[in-house]
C-alpha cells in the first residue's frame, strides 16, 4: 500500500525515494510533514512512509561500504539531554529500544527492573522482617495480607460474610428508610468494602489462625502490643475501655450469645461453631464511644506495625464509618428513626460511636495535609516535556513494529499462528501509545480510559469548524453522563471532552486494522475501546497503572503512575504559563475538580517557585523608585 502510494505520488524507484529523503536525514519529522502537506497523504501512512523511507536511506548508504556517518534524529537520554546516536556497520542491526536505552553505541547502560523500584519506602520496609524498634514480623503471604478472603474465609465466617452481601446493597442499592444516605458509586463501595475486611481480618486475627476457646480466660500477646502508644496519644477512652481488650471481649460476646447445646463437641468444632456464629453485633454491641474501641485499636496496629500514613489512615476511616452506621441502621429503623438531625445527613450521623470516628477521621485529615508524602517523588515525578518525550519514544516503537510487520507480511510467507503474534503484539502497544496520548489530550482520571465505550461514551464527529470557520477532519470525543466520572453528582452530566485532532488518524487506524486482533472467542463484540490482551476484557485499574507507570519507566525511568499525569499538568501550567484565574477555572471545571481543589492537591509547586512572581512583581515596582531616587541625589 504504501509503495503503491509512492508511485502515485511521482517517485519512480527506490533511488529516487532515496535521493529526495537524504536531505531530510537528519529531519525526519519534516519528511512526514512534506508527505502530508505537499502529497496530501494521511498522517498514518506519512509517518509510516517515513520510517521505512529513512531505513531505506540508512541500508543504501551502508550497503554500498562507505565510511559516512549516519546520523539519525536527536534522541534524548536518560536524564533529559539530547544526545546524536551514530549507526555504523558494526551497530547498523540495533533496534530503537537499544538505541534510547544507550548513550553511545558501544556502551549498553542496563537499567534496575521495574519491579526493583520501590518508591515507598514504607511498602518496602513493611515487607522487611525487622521493623522499628526491634519488633519482627513473619513475611509470608498469608499474615502480610490479613484481611477476610472470599476464597478462605467466606465458610469459616459465614455470617459475617452474610452481613458484608447486605452492607454491599446498603452503599449501592437505592434505600426508603428515612435513616438512608445516597447511594454511592460501586467503585468507592468497593474500596470501602475492602477497607472493612481488612479490619475484621485484623479482629478476627483470621490468617494467624490462633484458638479462640481461651481468649475469654486470658490476653494474647497481640493484645497487649500498643499499652506504650496508648499512653502517649490522647485517647477517647475511658480508664475502663484503656484497659480491656475489644478482641477478647468479641470473642466473650459471641460465647455468651451463642448457647452451645451439645457439650460433647470437640475444641475444633466449638471454635468453628463460633467461627460461623460471630456478627457485626460482636464487634459493635452499642452506639456508645467506648465501642470505637477496637477501631482505635486498628489504627494503633496500622501506625505501629504497617506505618500508615495519614491520609491512607483517614481513608480507612471512611470505610470503618460507613460499616459503622450500616451495623446501627436496622436497629433505628426498628425503633423509629427519632428526631431528625438538622445538622448531620441521617440520624445514623448523630451516634456516638460515629461522631467519635468522625473526629479521628478529621484529625487524620489534618495530619495529612502537613505530613509529607510517604514515596520518593523524585522516583516517580516527570515534567510535562518529559512525558511528552515519553510518548514520542513510544509512538517511534510503534510505527518501528509496524513497519516490521509489513515488512515481512510482504515479503515473507508467515505462519497464521506467528502473524496473529505480530498483530497481537502491534495491538497492544497501539493500545499503550493511544492510552498515554489520551492523558496529554484530556488529563482526566484512569477510570475515564479504560471505561471508554464505542458509540456510548467515545464518539466521532466526522467534521468539525474550526477558529476561521472552514472545515476540518474528524475528531473523537468523550461524552460522561453524571454516573461516569468521580465527581458527577456535583458537577453533573459534563460537556464533550475532545481527543486532539492529530490522534484521530491513529485511532481510526486502531479500529480498523489492530483492535480486532484484541479480541477474543469468549468475548469477540466487546464495546469496550481498550482491551486486556490475554482475555479480551476491559482493562482494570491496575491494567492503567501498569501501562503508564511501565512505559515511563522504560523511557525515562520514572515509575510515574496515572493520577500524578494530573499533578504534572496542574504544575506545569501554573509555573510556566501566565494563565488568568478563568483560565485556571475553566482547566479545573475540564479535569472534574474546583479550582480550591487543584490549588490543594494538584498543584505540587514548592513554596519558594509559589512566592516567585510575587517577588518580581514587587521588584518591578520598587526597582524604578530606587533609581529615581538615586538620580536626584545624584543632581
Amino acid at each position: 500500500m504504501i509503495t503503491a502510494k509512492l508511485t502515485a505520488s511521482g517517485f519512480i524507484n527506490d533511488n529516487d525515494v532515496t535521493n529526495f529523503a537524504k536531505g531530510f536525514i537528519q529531519r525526519e519529522e519534516v519528511l512526514s510533514q512534506l508527505l502530508i502537506q505537499d502529497f496530501s497523504w494521511d498522517a498514518m501512512n506519512a509517518h509510516r512512509a517515513r520510517v521505512g523511507v529513512i531505513q531505506l536511506v540508512n541500508q543504501e548508504v551502508l550497503s554500498q561500504g562507505t565510511n559516512e556517518e549516519i546520523m539519525v534524529p536527536a534522541v534524548p537520554d536518560k536524564n533529559g539531554q539530547v544526545i546524536q546516536t551514530i549507526f555504523s556497520d558494526c551497530d547498523k542491526q540495533r533496534d530503537i529500544d537499544d538505541m534510547e536505552d544507550q548513550p553511545s553505541p558501544k556502551t549498553k547502560v542496563k537499567h534496575a527492573s521495574w519491579k526493583s523500584m520501590i518508591v515507598n519506602d514504607k511498602a518496602k520496609l513493611r515487607r522487611s522482617k525487622k521493623l522499628k524498634d526491634g519488633l519482627e514480623l513473619p513475611t509470608k503471604k498469608e499474615t502480610y495480607s490479613y484481611g477476610l478472603s472470599a476464597a478462605t474465609d467466606d465458610k469459616n465466617y459465614q455470617t459475617l460474610f452474610e452481613e458484608l452481601e447486605y452492607f454491599w446493597s446498603f452503599m449501592t442499592v437505592p434505600q426508603t428508610s428515612a435513616l438512608a444516605e445516597p447511594p454511592i458509586r460501586e467503585r468507592t463501595a468497593e474500596i470501602y468494602r475492602t477497607h472493612a475486611k481488612l479490619f475484621l481480618g485484623w479482629m478476627l486475627d483470621a490468617r494467624l489462625q490462633e484458638s479462640i476457646i481461651g481468649l475469654a480466660s486470658s490476653v494474647t500477646d497481640a493484645d497487649t502490643t500498643y499499652t506504650a502508644v496508648k499512653s502517649q496519644s490522647q485517647s477517647f477512652l475511658t480508664s475502663r475501655a484503656k484497659n480491656s481488650n475489644p478482641k477478647k471481649e468479641m470473642w466473650r460476646r459471641v460465647n455468651d450469645r451463642c448457647e452451645l447445646e451439645d457439650k460433647l463437641l470437640t475444641t475444633d468444632e466449638r471454635e468453628q461453631q463460633l467461627k460461623q456464629q460471630v456478627s457485626l453485633v460482636d464487634i459493635f454491641p452499642d452506639a456508645s464511644t467506648q465501642s470505637a474501641a477496637c477501631v482505635l485499636e486498628y489504627i494503633l496496629w496500622l501506625r505501629s506495625y504497617r506505618d500508615i500514613s495519614s491520609n491512607y489512615e483517614a481513608n480507612i476511616l471512611r470505610g470503618l464509618i460507613k460499616l459503622v452506621k450500616f451495623r446501627f441502621a436496622s436497629v433505628l429503623s426498628n425503633y423509629g428513626s427519632g428526631n431528625k438531625s438538622t445538622k448531620n445527613l441521617t440520624p445514623l450521623d448523630d451516634l456516638a460511636i460515629v461522631k467519635e470516628l468522625r473526629r479521628l477521621h478529621r484529625d487524620a485529615g489534618q495530619k495529612a495535609k502537613k505530613s509529607q508524602r510517604s514515596s520518593q517523588e523524585g522516583k516517580k515525578w516527570l515534567e510535562w516535556e518529559e512525558y511528552l518525550q515519553v510518548i514520542e519514544m513510544l509512538k517511534k516503537d510503534l510505527m518501528h513494529k509496524i513497519m516490521e510487520y509489513e515488512h515481512c507480511s510482504s515479503n515473507e510467507s508467515i505462519d497464521v499462528r506467528k502473524e496473529k503474534k505480530l498483530k497481537k503484539d502491534i495491538a497492544t502497544t497501539f493500545q499503550h501509545y493511544l492510552i498515554l496520548s489520551f492523558f496529554a489530550s484530556v488529563p482526566d482520571r484512569q477510570r475515564t480510559f479504560r471505561e471508554l465505550e464505542l458509540g456510548r461514551s467515545f464518539l466521532r464527529v466526522d467534521s468539525v469548524q474550526n477558529a476561521d470557520g472552514k472545515a476540518s477532519g474528524g475528531v473523537w470525543y468523550i461524552k460522561h453522563t453524571a454516573d461516569d466520572y468521580k465527581t458527577g453528582s456535583t458537577y453533573g452530566e459534563r460537556p464533550p471532552l475532545p481527543i486532539s485532532q492529530s490522534l484521530t488518524p491513529f485511532i481510526d487506524d486502531f479500529l480498523q486494522r489492530w483492535r480486532p486482533a484484541l479480541l477474543t472467542e469468549s468475548n469477540p463484540s466487546s464495546s469496550f475501546l481498550f482491551l486486556q490482551p490475554k482475555t479480551g476484557n476491559p482493562l482494570t485499574s491496575n491494567s492503567i497503572y501498569q501501562i503508564v507507570s511501565r512505559c515511563c519507566y522504560k523511557y525515562k525511568q520514572k515509575k510515574t503512575n496515572p493520577h500524578l499525569l494530573r499533578d504534572m499538568i496542574v504544575t506545569h501550567i501554573r509555573k510556566n504559563s501566565d494563565a488568568s484565574e478563568k483560565e485556571l477555572e475553566a482547566l479545573a471545571l475540564f479535569m472534574g475538580h474546583s479550582v480550591s481543589m487543584q490549588r490543594e492537591s494538584y498543584d505540587r509547586r514548592t513554596l519558594e517557585q509559589k512566592i516567585e512572581p510575587a517577588i518580581q512583581m514587587m521588584q518591578q515596582i520598587t526597582i524604578p523608585q530606587k533609581n529615581n531616587t538615586v538620580n536626584e541625589f545624584n543632581q
